[in-house]
């Protein structure tokens, strides 16, 4: 595990530890499900021909029965081949990196998911949801450019720009989705949601003038989370909201 990877565990856990003295409003909960790279070596279709494993921990704060700030961490995998393409094939490069994803976000339910002032007549509901915010992804990127099958100057050129290319392995992200909650237990809350990134880089996948420079690499992130939520204080209103 990288330094940036500890630390990225690092500020979720005094998040979370802060989030448990509060209690409340608050949930925390694990996150399971693919990552998906889309970039110079995947068509723009938003479907990954190599999805990977995804997990993560995500802290809610449940502002209103609408709306909800999340901070999450979600650690995947981007990988990616010219060899799924038939007009492409002949360029034959690959790329595969790990991804360390930190977001702030903010939820929008699009109907509420509200409590009973008495426990024991709790419904279970669900609701739709939006999600939008910022972040950051670390990525480790490892192309491949040297099993060409046809080798072409203009990617022969690119191929040793992207080489001898000097860029950050950190970039900012624009998460944005949507989603399903189910709220089945008073603590309990199971939320699918399909989340895609927008960034500022080309070099996710370490690779650019290679490929296409002119425009930036996006991924994303599906699965399920599940949720606790932490009882109230004793000294406080029995009605969540």
């Amino acid at each position: 595990m990288t330094l940036q990877t500890r630390l990225l565990f690092l500020f979720l856990l005094v998040h979370t530890q802060w989030a448990l003295a509060q209690r409340g409003r608050w949930e925390a909960g694990g996150f399971v499900g693919l990552s998906g790279y889309l970039g110079d070596l995947n068509k723009s279709d938003w479907l990954s021909k190599e999805p990977s494993l995804a997990l993560g921990a995500t802290v809610r704060y449940n502002v209103s029965p609408l709306w909800t700030v999340r901070l999450s961490y979600l650690h995947g995998r981007f990988s990616g081949r010219d060899s799924y393409y038939a007009d492409r094939a002949f360029r034959n490069f690959a790329t595969t990196s790990p991804a360390d994803e930190i977001t702030s976000q903010v939820e929008f339910n699009l109907w509420p998911l509200t409590d009973s002032r008495n426990p024991r007549a709790f419904r279970a509901t669900f609701t739709p949801y939006l999600l939008l915010g910022i972040g950051l992804v670390i990525t480790n990127p490892k192309p491949d450019f040297e099993n060409m099958i046809v080798v072409k100057p203009e990617f022969a050129e690119g191929a040793e720009i992207d080489r001898n290319a000097k860029y950050a392995n950190t970039h900012a992200v624009v998460p944005f989705g949507i989603g399903v909650k189910y709220r089945f237990a008073p603590q309990w809350t199971l939320a699918a949601e399909v989340g895609f990134r927008l960034t500022f880089s080309d070099y996710l996948d370490g690779i650019s003038y290679a490929a296409n420079p002119s425009k930036s690499d996006r991924y994303k992130f599906s699965g399920l989370t599940l949720a606790y939520r932490f009882k109230k204080s004793a000294t406080k209103c029995l009605v969540y909201y």
